[in-house]
């Protein structure tokens, strides 16, 4: 389906809003095509006052009078005092049909308006279910700016597309009524005027197509301004910290006056077509002009209806004038929709399936049977197979990069393993339905990740139906309680993006409450002390080891001192398991473990 047929399949549900804007335009024409009619009838009007007098007998005036043999409204004028009323009526028409015209006018903007805005809404929640639901591995392959921008901007250039529809429905009705209207009344003159319009729609659609070109090209160096300002707020601490301020201030300048460039091509693009389609439209009044006057000498065309045919070929080119202004909008979301699309293609992570098991009640047994995995076919995970038994503490060892944490990862189906199975309880993880998964295991990850809300709330995020009570025992036991009741506000106090209102190890001590609350029987600890003091540390081991009581706990560390007491010890190196045993063991076989504890303990 092309880009376009999809954008307007979009607007399908607001099929009913559109029907009733049209009818709204058609009405608003009629309207414009009555303030014609009025003016071209009294201009003939007062020419037939002016070369008649009342003395000769009344004078028979037509309103609305059509050769096909609809009379229209008749009124007949004694005297100046019946002239004097005529012109009354005609102002009070006018006004009539002016206030009518701005109801429409009223109607027909609201309704756009609001599909627009439904529209936005619907867009821009699927794009946040699409990016929430996507895998791990879709999302790394892009710059978060790049996708917050394809939110925020390019939807935005889409509603603004949508939001100016009001004045294309109108345009559209238009044309086609007034050049009905004028064929009627003139043949000739309305087959001259419409000798542009091939000229004029070549034009449109080739400047269109060029200024597609280039918002693509805006819309990706928006994507970059973006995603340089995240990286830039992210990392200030290391910015300052090396007095690289100047260094990014050229960076940011330079990716803005690239945007600049190319906005500046769009707006020579989308300002040369306003004053080409002017001229061909000055060239077609101006010959319907000289047809129009020649018709008059000739007595085939009246005075008023030759004023009311200029009128009406002004407001006809009017229109088209309208039209090419909006195409350049058009072209404009077209290239924001094909960024929209592309992230509304994201493969969902969790494939739904016919079945889905769940996990009865589980006791926290893993085993991996030869699982391996890879990055974009680069293997990281190379047939790996172990056995944790219920309540068992497995360590993961290794130096950077042989594969600890991308392990673990396959035990929570962040990334889908290429062979080989995960099983829990002797089920294989590939056939539990994901959320259930999940539920029954808690990550303590290194870089604590909290949210912009209130302690008790970052505390139930995992268990939303959990007490006030529970969540206060959970914090007891991650030793979190007492920093929490000094608070201004206690549990109900607001800790900022990313807990910035808190310490590292109030954050760390945070997230182990959480995980505690959501009471899961496997445990995953991916360096969770790593960032810590030493008096930080010794509060968050306490809590660790409340957490892990009874349950089945992988642990990374890099900190050799942290694993000895586990009950057995992965030593992982290029993927592979090279050793696997408990710590005394490993330091007696003289492998990989002995010379990192040598390392470190050195």
């Amino acid at each position: 389906m092309s880009t376009f047929s999809r954008f307007a399949k979009y607007l399908s549900p607001y099929l009913g809003s559109i029907v009733l804007a049209l009818i709204c335009a058609l009405l608003i024409a009629f309207c414009e095509m009555g303030y014609v009619h009025i003016l071209a009838d009294t201009i003939d009007a007062l020419k037939l006052i002016e070369t008649r007098r009342f003395e000769d007998g009344p004078i028979q005036i037509q309103y609305f009078h059509l050769e096909t043999g609809f009379d229209g409204l008749e009124i007949t004028i004694t005297d100046a005092r019946d002239a004097f009323k005529l012109i009354g009526w005609v102002l009070a028409g006018l006004l009539t049909l002016v206030v009518i015209k701005g109801g429409f006018t009223y109607c027909n903007d609201y309704l756009m308006a609001r599909v627009g805005y439904q529209l936005i809404t619907r867009v821009r929640n699927e794009l946040y279910e699409r990016i929430l639901f996507a895998p791990l591995g879709v999302l790394k392959a892009h710059r978060t700016g790049d996708l917050m921008a394809r939110v925020t901007d390019d939807v935005r250039t889409w509603q603004y597309a949508i939001g100016s529809t009001a004045n294309i429905i109108r345009a559209t009705v238009f044309i086609p009524v007034f050049v009905s209207v004028m064929l009627f009344r003139s043949f000739k003159m309305t087959a001259l005027a419409l000798l542009v319009f091939p000229l004029l729609a070549h034009l449109i659609n080739r400047f269109g197509r060029r200024i597609r070109g280039t918002s693509s090209e805006i819309q990706q160096q928006t994507a970059d301004l973006s995603s340089q300002l995240k990286e830039t707020l992210f990392g200030l601490k290391i910015i300052k910290s090396f007095t690289a301020e100047e260094v990014e201030r050229k960076r940011f300048v330079a990716t803005n006056k690239g945007q600049y460039r190319v906005a500046m091509r769009r707006v020579r693009l989308a300002a040369m077509l306003p004053p080409l389609v002017e001229l061909l439209s000055a060239i077609g009044i101006a010959t319907v002009f000289g047809l129009g006057c020649w018709q008059v000498v000739q007595g085939k065309l009246s005075t008023g209806w030759f004023i009311g045919y200029i009128a009406m070929i002004s407001l006809m080119f009017k229109p088209i004038k309208t039209i090419g202004h909006f195409n350049n909008v058009l072209q404009q979301s077209l290239a924001s929709a094909e960024r929209i699309f592309y992230v509304l293609d994201f493969e969902r992570e969790a494939p739904k399936r016919e079945k889905q098991l769940k996990l009865p009640s589980v006791r926290g047994e893993v085993e991996f049977r030869e699982v391996s995995f890879g990055y974009e076919r680069e293997p990281v995970i190379k047939h790996i197979s172990f056995h944790a038994k219920p309540g068992e503490v497995v360590a993961l060892v290794g130096l950077s990069g042989s594969g600890k944490t991308t392990l673990l990862n396959l035990l929570s189906r962040f990334y889908e393993v290429d062979s080989g199975e995960i099983l829990i309880d002797g089920i294989p993880t590939s056939e539990v339905a994901l959320n259930d998964l999940r539920r029954h295991i808690a990550i303590v990850p290194q870089d604590t990740i909290l949210f912009d809300g209130t302690v008790m709330e970052n505390i139930i995020y995992g268990a939303p139906a959990a007490t006030r009570e529970g969540a206060i025992e959970a914090a007891k036991q991650a030793n979190a309680h007492d920093f929490i009741v000094q608070m201004p506000k206690g549990y109900d106090t607001q800790i900022g993006e990313s807990g910035a209102k808190l310490s590292t190890g109030q954050q760390q001590r945070l997230s182990i409450a959480r995980s505690i609350l959501k009471g899961p029987p496997i445990l995953v600890l991916d360096e969770a002390t790593s960032a810590l003091d030493s008096q930080s540390e010794v509060l968050v081991q306490a809590s660790l080891k409340n957490l892990m009581k009874g349950r089945t706990t992988f642990v990374i560390a890099h900190r050799l001192s942290t694993v000895i007491h586990a009950n057995k010890i992965l030593v992982l190196n290029g993927g592979k398991i090279v050793e696997s045993g408990a710590h005394h063991e490993l330091l007696a076989n003289g492998g990989l473990y002995q010379k990192l504890c040598q390392m470190q303990f050195r």
